[in-house]
């Protein structure tokens, strides 16, 4: 099925990084609770009940950090699921220069990454979980996300009759890194992975599915008009990881 083509306001997004308190109303932000500076298993292991020693007391493991949901007990067609694991290896994005009308003297102010198009998986989590970047490598990820439209009385396709559209008018950007994976929530609508900078990054995803394409994975089409501010030197400076 054709994707959905939505006509879209004019709008430029600053990208925040990504936390789990940011990026909590749309999923969840998985990274270490563990310091960079830890290499020995602590002689006082974490009294937090979700952080217990594990393997001979030679890890700690850290329990339910992101949920799983499957939902395809729902689906219209019944059509049984069974989980999934993929690899995307991700190139880095494009990127379209952006003039500067307002400081006299300088000529550029960033440059700007193009929302074309969004998806969503409406009955299960999909996590997407980066192998590492080389640490001589200039990268990291946007996140991009988008709330859900409540259901629309005449809706332009029966895909959207009991789950709205995206709402452009509060997309937000994340930026992450290597050292952060992202699990979207179930119906969550995002743009695909957004490599930013000089290298691939693979992402293992694990979700869901059971063949369906409607079912599996919706997506809608924008028009010109919606954008992600990108600042070089966030990336290439801070993007040492």
């Amino acid at each position: 099925m054709a994707p959905l083509i939505l006509s879209c306001p004019s709008i430029e997004i600053n990208p925040l990084p990504l936390t789990q308190s940011t990026f909590a109303p749309f999923g969840t932000a998985v990274s270490s609770p563990l310091p960079s500076s830890m290499n020995t298993f602590p002689t006082h292991p974490s009294k937090t009940p979700n952080i217990i020693p594990a393997n001979q007391n030679t890890a700690l493991k850290c329990l339910d950090v992101s949920p799983v949901v499957n939902k395809y007990a729902s689906a219209p067609s019944k059509v049984k699921e069974e989980a999934v694991m993929n690899m995307f290896c991700c190139f880095p994005r494009s990127l379209r220069r952006q003039k500067n009308i307002r400081t006299p003297g300088r000529e550029e102010r960033g440059r700007l990454f193009d929302v074309r198009i969004l998806e969503r998986h409406p009955y299960t989590t999909q996590t997407f979980i980066p192998l590492g970047i080389p640490p001589e490598k200039k990268a990291k990820y946007l996140v991009i996300v988008a709330p859900t439209l409540p259901p629309h009385s005449n809706p332009p396709s029966k895909l959207f009759k009991e789950v709205g559209l995206p709402n452009l008018r509060n997309l937000k950007a994340f930026w992450a890194h290597g050292g952060q994976a992202v699990t979207y929530g179930a119906g969550t609508w995002h743009a695909p992975m957004v490599v930013i900078g000089d290298a691939r990054i693979d992402f293992l995803a694990v979700q869901w599915a059971n063949g369906v394409q409607e079912e599996d994975c919706q997506e809608v089409e924008l028009e010109e008009g919606v954008s992600v501010v990108v600042d070089e030197g966030y990336v290439g400076e801070k993007a040492k990881l």
